[in-house]
């Protein structure tokens, strides 16, 4: 093959639903292969933590239905990673029952199914880490036997070769656990011999689909193309156009690093990549590389998530500039009022936390804008406790202290300042969770089966 060609159609399978119209456009194309990243650490730890789905099955099922029909069609192969935002093994056996409900709907004929799990073991992970085979990636501590006690669920981020191996043994369709996103598309160009730099780039570029392109849009499809120079990029939109601005930008995406991406077994580098515009709609891009591990070593990334307790909210609104002026010291002040309510001897018992919204909630300490012009402000008063009825306690004290705040210029008597959606406290459908586990796993063999593991059989009639 001079060229492979892989329709993507979202950067996150099941988070909302593909546009069929440029679905469809782009399966007018020569499709090789059909590849979507389904996951992402962007929905925070709690679906991981509780090994719970974050999207509703019927956006999945649409997603994946519009796949699996059409690659079929064709007999190419379908890749799918990151099952179900989380990729622990219970979201791969959902994957997995859906494909197996839409063949036995559309009376597909028989094919081969792969799933890939890559949950680990915290009995396992305790042997890898006695055995000095793992060490931090982002978390800013060592793994060990108290920090895995803190953890409910584990995953490896797969790359390339776990799902290369599934191609090597004949799947058609591969539902698999978390993997990193660019190797979900890479996996198929590198298995049919292309250059790997290029479509590691190739699979950074396009793992949100049409977010590459400019203007932007959502789930909207474009083909990416591989070959032994390049890789391109081409939306099915109309009004859209991948540029080598775009492209460049997106390929910075999500790094502290934009030249060089850490993927197991080495660096991708993109030194001296370059982005040239083929069309007006089509961007190329040259020359970049894989770069092995310079000692050899072969490291997955490890998320963990851990329960912290239960969570409680409340939401004041204030409607008064002269408070929102002293805002800070207002928050300060029912905090300290909450505290000495509540009690020092339980002052270790919850966590408080307050984000006005409209006032710095969102960079905190990094915002640059230093007077707020705003006429309002919504508080949402969070509060994270082992005890429920604490954590209730707790927001309820903290709402009826902004009724009675106090602050200079002050013209009301009591509570003329605030204003309530509700007055019941807000309790979220899942317990809290934090990230435990941001590390690197060593493996001496990237198919270590007590990692990786896999599932084959046929479906359909």
């Amino acid at each position: 093959m001079d060229e492979v060609s892989v329709l993507v159609s979202t950067g996150n399978l099941g988070d909302n639903i593909i546009e069929e119209g440029t679905f469809y456009e782009g399966c007018k194309r020569r499709i090789d292969c059909f590849a979507a990243d389904a996951g992402s650490a962007d929905v925070g730890p709690t679906f991981l933590g509780s090994d719970l789905p974050h999207n509703p099955i019927e956006w999945e099922r649409h997603d994946l239905e519009i796949m699996l029909i059409e690659a079929r069609k064709r007999g190419v192969p379908m890749i799918v990673g990151s099952c179900s935002t989380t990729g622990t093994d219970s979201t791969v056996d959902r994957f997995a029952q859906l494909i197996r409900e839409i063949a036995a709907e559309h009376h597909l004929e028989p094919f081969k199914m792969a799933s890939i799990y890559s949950q680990v073991d915290r009995g396992e992970l305790r042997k890898r880490v006695a055995a000095g085979r793992c060490e931090p990636l982002g978390a800013p501590y060592e793994l060990d036997d108290q920090v895995i006690d803190q953890t409910t669920n584990v995953t490896a981020s797969m790359g390339v070769e776990q799902l290369i191996e599934a191609l090597r043994q004949g799947a058609d369709v591969i539902m698999a656990g978390r993997a990193c996103d660019d190797a979900v598309l890479a996996a198929y160009p590198i298995h049919l011999g292309f250059p790997i730099g290029i479509s590691l780039h190739m699979g950074k570029a396009a793992e949100c689909a049409s977010l590459v392109c400019w203007p932007q849009m959502v789930k909207e499809s474009i083909i990416a193309t591989v070959t032994q120079e390049y890789f391109s990029i081409e939306p099915m939109h109309p009004a859209q156009a991948a540029t080598p601005h775009s492209v460049a930008a997106h390929s910075m995406y999500e790094r502290t690093n934009p030249f060089v991406q850490g993927v197991p077994g080495g660096i991708l580098d993109m030194h001296a990549s370059r982005f040239e515009a083929a069309t007006d709609r089509i961007c190329r891009v040259y020359d970049s590389a894989f770069v092995p591990s310079e000692d050899g070593s072969y490291k997955v990334k490890l998320e963990g998530a851990g329960e912290v307790g239960y969570r409680v909210y409340n939401l004041v609104g204030i409607r008064d500039t002269r408070a929102i002026r002293y805002l800070d010291k207002i928050c300060e002040d029912t905090r300290n009022k909450v505290a000495e309510i509540i009690g020092p001897e339980r002052a270790g018992d919850y966590q408080l936390y307050l984000h006005p919204y409209g006032h710095n909630a969102i960079m905190r300490e990094y915002e640059p804008v230093s007077d707020t012009q705003t006429h309002e402000v919504a508080i949402v008063i969070e509060v994270i406790s082992d005890d429920i009825d604490l954590a209730s306690t707790v927001a309820k004290c903290a709402k009826f202290r902004f009724f009675y705040m106090s602050y200079p210029g002050q013209m009301n008597s009591s509570g003329g300042s605030v204003a309530l959606i509700t007055d019941e406290p807000l309790y979220p459908k899942n317990k809290c969770y934090r990230w435990t586990v941001d590390h690197l796993l060593a493996l001496d063999d990237p198919l270590d089966p007590a990692i990786f593991r896999y599932e084959y059989e046929i479906v359909g009639n």
